[in-house]
């Protein structure tokens, strides 16, 4: 079977999940409109959420599968730059199909490769969603070849045929206003290359009857009917000489409503005649079948007690609406017909405030029901576009005018849509560039419309925001502040109208927290003349040839940028320097193009993250526009083999900062030598924050391995580790060893059970591996050998297993020492990385049951000792404490006694 992203329906380790299919019929050039997979359900899991990242491995022609080659699928490298999130429903059902999100950017990435040609295989990848851990799991058949239930890959596709169509094929709801659009064939004249065929009439549109020559991909066809299906379709010509004609699909979509049923209606009434005949059975949809046609079935009605003088009954709804018109289905009891409950002679009245009433014409007579199943509504009311938040009906008789009791079936409410709806950005949106063009769907009737927009969220309910006002629904584009939450209404405006303005609902979008100033991944390895060259040491320009500049930017041969030791994303910046033979200084300059605004949206900080290596020298700077900025920080922090930021205040710089055309980064010293990597370079409008390290409470240090030859506990609390396997020493990063595990050796470390007295807690330990595989560097496990927590290596990176797998970043199995350290604090998990902060999670196991510890492995079969999942690497000075450090403590075990930059 297919699982992911687990192993097992159990949940315990996580894994990739690879496809391959072959001869794939798309041809080199297509654009791809729509992508999808379809999934045959084969188990019934739990149904907890699951968030899955699908990607392709970005290779013209992938072979097939080596089942017997370790690490196959994590060795499918490189992966394509698209993803998609899919986060799948729960699956109920064995047999039934579900399809995933749209997957068509991974394969028009796989597709553009050049390689590519029709009748290829590709590769698609899926794999848990790191910054949306699943809990749960999602098992599909495997079958391959093509049978039924086999997963099968969709994909929409166009060369010379129009494709794309906004409004989507089978759209609602689309307003009356719409300018169709569409994406061109790849061969279309640029001069009326575009025929639009439009109309109510699917054969005309079929047949080709009539058509509009465009030259845009674009259509207007005017102010269009109300609930009315339009068809549509675009013939592509390739023009001179050829003339080639390339005939569309039939598209077709459904225009708005007239007016729109008012929902969440609330009912109240003067009395009702027992507890199952309230009023609220007259906006509830009780009794009403598929075709509207309501049921003689007393219970499905509202039947008020005796009311001598008359009866009421009210409805609220959950703000103001213009109010088109009411559908009535009167009382419809089998007897209606010779005891006649339903109303006849009927008052209305409205009010916006639910205090100020006025009175709807005269009186309004209801028709009288049947009496019988398949009654449909026989009195519409016309509001006129009132404006009501309430509406009553006051019973002045009934049908039959003998007894002073009053019946009613359903009432329906339809409001014209004055309001503008459907915000863009999306209500609650995080990471919205400042310079967002925000729309929304005009309210009808609108001949203006005052934005308002703010971050203060009580000035815009108020409307005292700032306001602008705009004939289109849009505003922008806009220039606000990073990191910050904006509030926005709109008010939409008709001085020819009676109210003359019509509310939003309030919404909010968040900004993005950083501007990217270079975040080096759209560097590539194509080389001169290829138009998409791109290459790292082509934009920043280093001292090749220039005997004072001893910086050369980049690896010697593809992949030219860092790979393996980034930051965030897929690539750094190598950067290495020599200031010896005539080298006074190593410096790279980036020309940023266009020029950069660094006082825009409230910036204060340029961050640049580095990551040094040992036996680095001379000290860092960068130049912004020519203006030096020496690196205030340790110079031996240069030789620091983790990942350090360097947030610089852009106040007290020195530099221009309105018209910033020139970055550089480089290093002084006489002498000074070295290899540096540089990573995400940004902009940030918060301020700089230190941290100091300080030394943790050694008093409540409850394991301590420093593993200086043997196994013995330093901390005072004798819990000394004891072999699971043979033991083997390496050169250490503390003192003189370091304990060398390999296929099979683990530590255990049962002792530290009775001295963890809470769930607050810190793990820290160095290591140095090159394990891409899962391997657990502690584990926690109770008899039945369940495992609430594990600290590990998966897929190079650290991860913690708390019940369900949550992976961090970077990848830390380059061979080089890291610290990797764990904080419990409350409910909340943390993992440092090097002294600093990667990530955090929502953490909620218990250690109530817990009896065994153990460093390289854990136990993985119930009531047996079996070991698994072990680590390959070198651990050293290895910790445990009995509470959660703070990042300064932590700074301080990676041995960093001076103040440094906290990242943000």
């Amino acid at each position: 079977d297919l699982e992911f992203p687990y192993e097992d329906p159990g949940m315990g380790d996580k894994q990739l999940a690879a496809m391959r299919w072959q001869n794939v019929g798309v041809p080199k050039g297509a654009t791809i409109l729509n992508a999808w997979l379809e999934f045959t359900v084969d188990e019934i899991e739990e149904d907890l959420h699951v968030s899955v990242i699908i990607e392709g491995e970005l290779n013209p022609n992938p072979p097939t599968f080596d089942e017997s080659a370790p690490s196959e699928i994590a060795n499918r490298q490189p992966r394509t730059t698209a993803q998609a999130i899919y986060e799948p429903e729960h699956w109920a059902a064995v047999g039934d199909k579900h399809r995933s999100s749209d997957i068509s950017a991974v394969i028009q990435e796989i597709v553009n490769q050049d390689g590519w040609a029709e009748g290829n295989a590709l590769v698609l990848i899926i794999r848990d969603n790191p910054d949306n851990p699943s809990k749960g799991n999602r098992t599909a058949e495997a079958d391959a070849g093509g049978t039924d239930i086999a997963t099968l890959l969709h994909i929409e596709y166009t060369l010379g045929n129009a494709g794309g169509p906004n409004p989507a094929d089978g759209a609602k709801d689309v307003s009356r206003d719409v300018i169709l659009r569409w994406i061109p064939g790849a061969s279309v004249a640029p001069v009326n290359g575009h025929k639009v065929y439009f109309s109510e009439n699917v054969n005309d549109v079929n047949d080709g009857i009539g058509g509009m020559a465009q030259t845009d991909s674009s259509y207007a066809p005017g102010r269009l009917d109300f609930g009315t299906t339009y068809y549509w379709r675009v013939d592509e010509n390739s023009g001179p000489p050829d003339n080639i004609v390339f005939e569309g699909d039939v598209w077709s979509f459904t225009t708005e409503l007239l007016a729109y049923p008012v929902e969440n209606v609330t009912a109240t009434a003067s009395s009702a005649g027992q507890a199952d005949l309230g009023p609220e059975k007259t906006v509830d949809g009780s009794g009403l079948d598929d075709n509207d046609l309501h049921s003689a079935e007393a219970t499905d009605m509202w039947f008020s007690d005796n009311e001598p003088l008359g009866a009421w009954i009210e409805y609220e709804f959950d703000k103001v609406y213009k109010l088109h018109e009411m559908w009535v289905w009167n009382s419809n009891q089998m007897v209606e017909s010779f005891v006649g409950y339903g109303l006849r002679d009927v008052t209305i009245e409205y009010s916006a405030n639910g205090a100020d009433y006025a009175t709807l014409g005269t009186t309004h007579e209801f028709a009288q029901a049947p009496g019988e199943d398949g009654y449909a509504h026989n009195t519409t009311i016309d509001f006129g576009g009132a404006a009501a938040k309430y509406v009553r009906l006051t019973a002045n008789s009934n049908w039959a005018d003998v007894l002073p009791q009053y019946g009613l079936s359903e009432v329906r409410f339809f409001y014209i849509p004055v309001n503008a709806t459907q915000p863009y950005p999306d209500f609650g949106a995080t990471g919205v560039d400042i310079d967002v063009i925000l729309g929304w769907r005009a309210g009808r009737e609108a001949a203006a419309h005052d934005a308002y927009i703010s971050a203060d969220e009580q000035a815009v309910i108020d409307g005292t925001a700032p306001v602008a006002t705009v004939t289109e629904p849009s505003l922008g584009p806009l220039a606000l502040d990073l990191g910050t939450t904006h509030y926005w209404k709109i008010n939409e405006v008709n001085e020819a109208e009676n109210p003359t303005t019509w509310e939003s609902a309030v919404w909010s979008f968040t900004t993005i927290d950083h501007l990217v100033v270079d975040d080096f991944e759209s560097y590539n390895d194509l080389d001169p003349p290829d138009p998409e060259s791109h290459r790292i040491f082509e934009a920043w320009i280093d001292g090749f040839g220039i005997p004072t500049n001893g910086a050369l930017v980049g690896n010697d041969l593809p992949p030219y940028a860092e790979q393996t030791i980034v930051y965030s994303g897929k690539q750094s910046m190598p950067l290495f320097y020599s200031n010896t033979d005539g080298a006074t200084s190593s410096e790279a300059e980036l020309t940023l193009m266009p020029a950069q605004n660094w006082t825009e949206a409230q910036v204060r900080t340029l961050a640049v993250h580095f990551h040094g290596s040992d036996g680095n020298t001379g000290q860092l700077y960068v130049k912004i526009n020519g203006t030096k900025v020496s690196y205030d920080g340790q110079a031996s922090n240069l030789a620091l083999t983790g990942w350090q930021a360097w947030n610089i205040d852009l106040g007290s710089s020195g530099a221009s900062l309105e018209n910033v055309t020139n970055l550089a980064i480089g290093i002084d010293g006489n002498g000074a030598s070295g290899a540096l990597y540089v990573d995400d370079i940004r902009l940030y409008a918060r301020g700089r924050e230190f941290i100091t390290p300080s030394a943790p409470d050694e008093a409540r240090l409850i394991g301590h391995w420093e593993f200086d030859g043997d196994l013995q506990d330093s901390s005072g609390r004798g819990n000394h580790g004891t072999v699971g396997a043979s033991t083997d020493f390496v050169a250490g990063k503390v003192g003189s060893n370091a304990l060398n595990f390999r296929s099979a050796d683990y530590v255990m470390i049962d002792g530290v059970v009775d001295d963890i007295t809470s769930t607050d807690m810190t793990i820290s330990m160095w290591i140095k591996t090159t394990q891409s595989d899962e391997g657990e560097l502690v584990a926690a496990n109770d008899s039945d050998s369940a495992h609430p927590f594990m600290l590990g290596i998966q897929t190079g990176s650290p991860y913690v297993n708390d019940g369900s797998d949550t992976q961090f970043p970077p990848a830390i199995n380059d061979d080089r020492w890291h610290m990797l350290t764990y904080v419990r604090s409350g409910n909340t998990g943390h993992i440092y990385v090097d002294g600093l902060q990667r990530g955090t999670y929502s953490s909620g196991f218990s250690l109530d049951t817990v009896t065994r510890w153990s460093i390289g492995q854990e136990w993985d079969a119930a009531g047996t000792i079996s070991p698994s999942d072990f680590y390959s690497g070198a651990v050293d000075d290895a910790r445990f404490y009995n509470y959660a450090l703070s990042d300064a403590e932590v700074a301080w075990l990676t041995g960093r006694t001076e103040p440094f930059d906290k990242p943000f």
